[in-house]
């Protein structure tokens, strides 16, 4: 009972696309404070 998929012989796609330059930028603003706000959560609960 074994059955070979298509899917795996063909082996697997991927999907490439370039970054938008506002967005990377404003995504490590959003870890950055993110971050630094659970630092301050910590360092007050000491």
């Amino acid at each position: 009972m074994t059955e070979e998929r298509s899917d795996e012989i063909e082996g697997k796609m991927e999907i490439i696309h370039q970054p938008v330059p506002p967005y990377k930028t404003v995504f490590f603003i959003a870890i950055t404070i993110g971050v630094l706000y659970l630092g301050l959560i910590l360092f007050r609960t000491l």
